[in-house]
């Protein structure tokens, strides 16, 4: 059938083409050369296609023959298979069945003994699992932390919003106990061990600090150093550290008061042992903070005394100083390590504020020729005024650390001190063999015998501070305290003669000092064994006391 369309198929071509020729008016006889030679080569494309098609006839053929063979053999196979399952299961049941017969045979036979071993053993399951679930609780834990035993998990989980509610109370924050994710139970065997009642699960909550809780930090520069209950607690901290450093005062009007720190107070989680009560955030922030600073050895100074001064004990002080030990000799001026508490804020205050304070008062000299060159006294003290000053202070926790003058006015006006210098020549710092009183007031005890004893010099009353003259020049040979005489001076005039000063109240020479007639040597006093102020005088001439009075 393929060969007939196909040459069908050809011959109308060859039709098609000489109907084109002929509208066309081709010359056929010009070219009948070429059209056999175009049916030629037409046959032989028939032929090879009429071979092409035996071909794939022959192949198809033997490929369905292939095909049917296979599925012959698969079907052949599965009839195997399904054979053997039968015969595998139906003996299966043939053995299955005989043991049930057996086995019927058998509980006909052991009927009374099989019921009874039954009974035993539902009895000692029964039994078994009672004592098991009398014995067995619950072990409750919070975040992992095991708390206690509990009969059931109810016994929990029905006060947790008790629990919740007294803790808020109790640290003004907001706490809440998830038991899908807080509360977990493992089952325990309880026998001999406690079993907690309600009222016990709530202690061991409330009391437990390591309870998470929602709560409120206090950050400075972005360190926290306060954690509280919440953002009202902590404004009220603040509120009181800014307190701690203002005044009172009518005459204070406070331009700012904040924080030289950038606070922030932001939520926080964390337990409970972490958050600080109002008063211990205070305390925290007040003097939480550590600055070192050095300590001066003062006389009189110990170990121990600088302890006590410094508030550190030994060993903390040992751990600033390397090398210190109760063995270490300590000197007048030595410098020690040491630390002070500090805030861990700085208030900062700018404050207008009217203040009285002092105007010191200035020094005028002048000169005289009636005192030697070289003394000086003051014919007037002086005496500082007062201003009142409105001004501008700049405050870091009290401390002043800028300041404008706004305003002043003077209160009370200073009184300048006036100090003569003496310009007549300074006198020989030898004897002169003359003597002049040292004070120049009049004698209230004479030389002589007096209340049964020897009085060896002359008293010169006169009030404390009173200057004591040297009665001639010479060679301080002794300035110091003795015994009854009090703060005494003694000087040498040379020719086997001296002078003696006693009951100073001050001493402005000291051994080996030259020294003129007149010059100050000391001060009127009531030191030693005096019944008032005075000076008591003696003049010693070749070892022996004799009566001033004959000399003065």
């Amino acid at each position: 059938m393929a060969k007939f369309i196909f040459r069908k198929k050809i011959k109308e071509e060859t039709e098609n083409k000489e109907k084109e020729k002929k509208n066309k008016k081709i010359n056929i006889g010009s070219s009948s050369e070429l059209g056999k030679k175009i049916i030629s080569a037409a046959g032989d494309v028939v032929d090879a296609a009429d071979e092409i098609a035996d071909e794939i006839v022959k192949i198809s053929a033997a490929g369905w023959s292939l095909l049917i063979t296979v599925c012959a053999s698969f079907i052949k196979a599965v009839d195997l298979a399904e054979d053997i399952i039968e015969w595998f299961v139906l003996k299966v049941m043939v053995k299955a069945g005989r043991r049930m017969h057996n086995g019927r045979l058998k509980m006909l036979e052991y009927k009374k003994e099989i019921i009874r071993d039954g009974i035993v053993i539902v009895l000692a399951s029964i039994g078994i699992v009672g004592v098991f679930a009398w014995a067995t609780d619950y072990e409750y834990s919070y975040n992992g932390k095991p708390l206690g035993i509990v009969k059931e998990q109810s016994d929990v989980l029905e006060i947790l919003d008790i629990v919740s509610d007294e803790l808020s109370m109790e640290y003004g924050t907001s706490i809440e106990i998830d038991p899908e994710t807080d509360i977990t139970f493992t089952p325990v065997v309880s026998y001999g061990r406690q079993i907690d009642t309600s009222d016990q699960v709530l202690r061991r909550f409330t009391y437990m600090d390591e309870i998470q809780t929602n709560a409120c930090s206090i950050s400075a520069n972005g360190q926290i150093i306060a954690i509280v209950e919440n953002e009202q607690v902590a404004n009220d901290v603040l509120e009181e550290i800014r307190s701690l450093y203002l005044s009172k005062s009518k005459d204070v009007e406070y331009e700012y008061v904040g924080f030289a720190e950038e606070i922030e107070i932001e939520p926080y989680s964390t337990t409970l042992s972490n958050v600080s009560s109002f008063e211990r955030a205070v305390e925290i922030i007040r003097s939480g903070g550590q600055q070192a600073v050095e300590y001066t050895v003062e006389a009189g100074d110990s170990l121990y005394a600088i302890c006590d001064k410094l508030g550190l004990s030994l060993e903390e002080l040992q751990a600033l100083n390397p090398g210190l030990d109760e063995n270490t000799m300590l000197h007048v001026g030595d410098k020690l390590n040491s630390q002070e508490e500090i805030p861990l804020l700085t208030v900062e205050t700018v404050e207008i504020t009217t203040m009285a304070e002092s105007v010191p008062y200035e020094t005028e000299y002048q000169t005289s020729s009636y005192y030697y060159e070289g003394e000086t006294y003051v014919t007037r003290s002086g005496s500082n005024g007062r201003a009142s000053i409105t001004a501008r202070l700049t405050k870091h926790n009290g401390k002043v650390v800028e300041r404008e003058d706004l305003d002043s006015e003077i209160i009370i006006e200073p009184v300048n001190e006036i100090i003569v210098k003496g310009t007549k020549p300074v006198p020989p710092k030898i004897g002169t063999g003359t003597f002049i009183r040292p004070v120049n007031v009049g004698i209230y005890a004479s030389y002589g015998y007096r209340w049964g004893r020897m009085h060896e010099g002359i008293d010169l009353a006169a009030p404390t501070g009173t200057p004591i003259k040297a009665a001639d020049g010479g060679t301080v040979v002794s300035a110091g305290w003795h015994s009854n005489y009090g703060y005494m001076i003694i000087i040498d005039h040379g020719a086997n003669t001296r002078t003696l000063y006693a009951h100073c109240s001050k001493l402005n020479v000291s051994a080996g000092n030259k020294v003129y007639q007149g010059q100050v040597i000391g001060l009127v006093g009531n030191t030693g064994r005096s019944t008032g102020p005075h000076c008591h005088f003696e003049i010693h001439i070749n070892g022996r006391t004799v009566n001033p009075a004959n000399y003065v």
